[in-house]
């Protein structure tokens, strides 16, 4: 029998960290949205999701500056969807797509997948190059930052009966 799980946005974040030979940041989204699919307690299906302008860096001109870049009134969201799950031990292993400013590329991770009381949590990292999503990197003093962003999430998830 199939179950679904659902993202717990109080508890869970997707964050990121970027870089400029001047300067490191990051940013945080606490405003993630998604369900995994479950069947037989092995995770089949997986979609998840944020709001490009749900991305917070605690610096308000910073992130202005980023939702012109990303262009978020024409591509509002970034989101991953797979099918291509497998278990091992406490380990997922996810084969999948990640959209982001329109463009779709597939990424391959591996994160932890542990069951803590009635809540899954999903917690992993991997790294994303912004070019390969047609993305004009910002400069700061003549200087491109780095084309590579590591996302960093953390996600709760519960049981939800339709």
């Amino acid at each position: 029998m199939a179950q679904q799980l659902r993202v717990d946005a109080a508890t869970s974040y997707i964050a990121y960290e970027a870089s400029h030979p001047i300067h490191d940041w990051s940013g945080t989204s606490d405003a993630v949205q998604g369900i995994i699919i479950m069947e037989n307690n092995t995770p089949k299906r997986m979609a998840i999701a944020a709001a490009v302008s749900s991305f917070n860096s605690k610096n308000s001109n910073r992130d202005a500056h980023a939702l012109e870049v990303l262009e978020a009134l024409r591509f509002p969201k970034v989101s991953f969807y797979t099918e291509n799950i497998r278990l091992n031990g406490d380990k997922l292993n996810l084969l999948g797509e990640l959209k982001f400013h329109g463009v779709a590329i597939s990424l391959e991770t591996v994160a932890s997948w542990n069951k803590i009381q009635d809540t899954w949590v999903l917690e992993g990292n991997f790294d994303v190059q912004p070019s390969k999503f047609d993305i004009k990197l910002p400069s700061f003093m003549l200087v491109k930052m780095r084309d590579n962003i590591r996302i960093r999430f953390l996600l709760e998830l519960r049981t939800f009966a339709p």
